[in-house]
């Protein structure tokens, strides 16, 4: 099974929506409007900047993710890039939406792809109605939220200076200031991630498509040259489809007898739990319970987040820092989290995740066609 990358989701969607609201809620009244507003205004009304973004995760004192991305938006057009760094591997890729025409390749890949897509009628960042009654009844809960936490806590915002046209805050939270509130949610997301994602009563594969060419030649006693497997694994040009039709026919028909069922009759037999690893050969191994596959097949973990949550976790430091011009408009926002995590054996680590954010060109920013170079167009 190939690596699964949800470490941006998780970081975004997860812990820092529960630590940003700590850190918000630390300030001045003054200052604390001005970033919330500020937030609000770019994700609420705002339909025209260009960002640049760094996201990084430590581990024990080790980078094991680090994402860098830009993002720009003018209306209905956008265009992202970003980077990807984690245990060794690298991926890079471009999409961009502009006039109907959605374009996107991943850097090492010789193919890139093109569809017509039906823009929105929004006009903001998060795509969203701002006459829609329920995201307006949102925003309110999410205000009141904020700031009861905010009520709760001593203010200890500092206003650093001025660079650029905009002033900067910095907000600095220590371990015995932070809410009970947010590790309580923390230790809740924590706990839930390690039992959600235990994938008990799977069938996994090492490879899927290559399982799939491997059942073809043990069934027919037919050799598939590199080519075709590579271009059946990874997709083709239309011009392959048109030149291999018949072979790949002849492939979907055997497999069509469900050559999966052998291995669901073992996930069967064990009452329908643990874990059925298919081999790229078509070999298997089983394995009562996702702690002792991952035993196995450490690899298998190396991108999911829960593996550095573990079974618990709390938020240890908070170090913010983040300017808002005269406008009203947020031009940056850096924000490190320290947090202390329990595994399953009891053991004890320290997970950092930073994010540096810079915002800019409101107003200003086009987006220009997607230049592919010499990739062909796979549909």
């Amino acid at each position: 099974m190939k690596k699964r990358n949800r470490l941006t989701i998780c970081l975004v969607a997860g812990v820092l929506i529960l630590a940003v609201s700590a850190t918000a809620a630390f300030g001045s009244i003054n200052g604390y409007s001005r970033y919330k507003e500020a937030l609000k205004a770019l994700a609420l009304k705002t339909d025209n900047f260009t960002s640049h973004a760094t996201i990084s995760m430590t581990y024990d004192g080790k980078e094991v993710t680090k994402v860098v991305g830009d993002y720009m938006m003018d209306g209905t057009n956008s265009a992202a890039h970003s980077k990807v760094w984690s245990e060794g591997e690298e991926q890079e890729r471009y999409e961009t939406y502009l006039n109907g025409m959605s374009t996107s390749f991943n850097v090492n890949d010789r193919y890139y792809y093109q569809y017509e897509y039906v823009a929105g009628n929004s006009s903001n960042l998060l795509g969203v109605d701002s006459d829609d009654e329920m995201m307006n009844r949102f925003v309110n809960f999410t205000e009141i939220a904020a700031d009861t936490v905010m009520g709760e806590l001593k203010n200890n915002f500092v206003q650093v200076g001025n660079e650029n046209g905009s002033t900067l805050y910095q907000v600095e939270i220590a371990k015995n200031q932070v809410p009970s509130l947010v590790n309580a949610g923390l230790s809740l997301f924590a706990y839930g991630m390690s039992r959600d994602n235990r994938m008990d009563g799977s069938v996994l594969y090492e490879d899927y498509g290559a399982s799939v060419l491997s059942y073809y030649e043990k069934t027919t006693g037919e050799t598939l040259s590199k080519e075709f497997k590579d271009a059946y694994i990874n997709g083709g040009t239309e011009s392959w489809h048109e030149s291999n039709q018949e072979l790949i026919n002849k492939v979907d028909e055997v497999n069509a007898d469900n050559w999966e069922e052998p291995y669901y009759k073992v996930l069967s037999d064990k009452g329908n739990t643990g874990i059925v690893y298919v081999k790229t050969d078509g070999s298997y191994a089983y394995y009562p319970d996702y702690d002792a596959y991952i035993e196995a097949n450490p690899s298998e973990s190396s991108t999911d987040f829960d593996n550095y949550v573990g079974q618990d976790m709390s938020l240890e430091t908070v170090l913010c820092k983040f300017g808002v011009d005269d406008a009203g408009k947020l031009t940056s926002n850096n924000l490190q989290m320290t947090f202390h995590t329990t595994d399953k054996k009891g053991g004890n680590h320290t997970l950092v995740i930073a994010v540096d954010t810079a915002f800019s060109a409101y107003g200003s920013t086009t987006i220009q066609p997607l230049d592919v170079g010499d990739r062909e167009k796979r549909d």
